[in-house]
């Protein structure tokens, strides 16, 4: 089996930023540059917030970053705004938190070690986009006062990033045939992602993500990706499987997000 692509820091922070800009640019209706960043708007999904944001490269105040969001973002019921340079992202958190935004912070992580033991991969078969998109929404539908239109217009973002990205779907099958576990592996042909990891509650604890990962972690590899790489909650604890998976952090993405009206 090749070994993991040894690639890490600004170089592999800077191609995983440069993948999801691509996803982004091939799934929303409109994107464009704009001064110091770009901005991605989505009219047909105008509750999937990734969808619809901005995004600044480089230093900036929090005067300069509220006009540029406001400016973009003015006709939409939320403002999404993504900080890349993380020294000014970290400065201004307080700024926005005073202000009513929560902040999330993603870990982007790399492959670049193997896997801490061999995983049984036995039980993880290709999966379809309906039951894909089905553990989507149960997975969506956990979050506290979600509205239901929202978890449909999240569930079909997630359709248009796998069929444009050429997703390998992946799932681990119940008894009964349905899938009560799943990931999906995004490809360019050059960098990989691992997205989309859940398992649904009541089939938990029998190493059913770790299957998962480490299954598309070989597909990546056997396909010749030269980087592979996931983000994961920063404040959660999917971050240590990924860790024993082989995967090491090369970054963190911060995005401010606030509902308006």
């Amino acid at each position: 089996m090749p070994q993991p692509a040894t690639n890490r820091g600004s170089d592999a922070l800077a191609a995983a930023l440069e993948f999801q800009r691509g996803t982004r640019e091939r799934t929303a209706d409109r994107m464009w540059a704009i001064d110091g960043g770009w901005v991605a708007l989505t009219p047909s999904l105008p509750t999937a917030y990734v969808a619809n944001t901005v995004e600044l490269a480089g230093r900036v105040t929090y005067d300069e970053a509220i006009a540029v969001t406001e400016e973009h973002m003015r006709d939409l019921p939320h403002r999404q705004l993504t900080i890349d340079d993380a020294a000014t992202a970290r400065q201004l958190t307080p700024r926005f938190v005073a202000d009513g935004w929560t902040v999330d912070r993603d870990l982007v992580m790399a492959l670049s070690r193997p896997l801490d033991r061999e995983v049984d991969t036995a039980a993880v078969c290709e999966s379809g986009e309906g039951e894909s998109s089905r553990l989507m929404a149960e997975w969506i539908s956990d979050v506290p006062s979600i509205e239901p239109h929202r978890i449909d217009q999240v569930v079909e973002l997630t359709r248009r990033e796998a069929r444009t990205r050429n997703a390998r779907e992946l799932g681990v099958l119940a008894d009964d045939g349905a899938v009560v576990a799943m990931t999906k592996l995004y490809s360019d042909g050059s960098t990989a992602q691992v997205e989309g990891v859940y398992t649904s509650p009541a089939w938990r604890g029998r190493g059913y993500g770790r299957a998962l990962v480490a299954r598309a972690i070989a597909i990546a590899q056997d396909g010749g990706h030269e980087l592979v790489f996931v983000c994961a909650d920063d404040e959660g604890w999917p971050k240590q499987l990924y860790a024993k998976l082989g995967f090491d952090p090369v970054g963190r993405i911060i995005r401010f997000h606030r509902d308006v009206g």
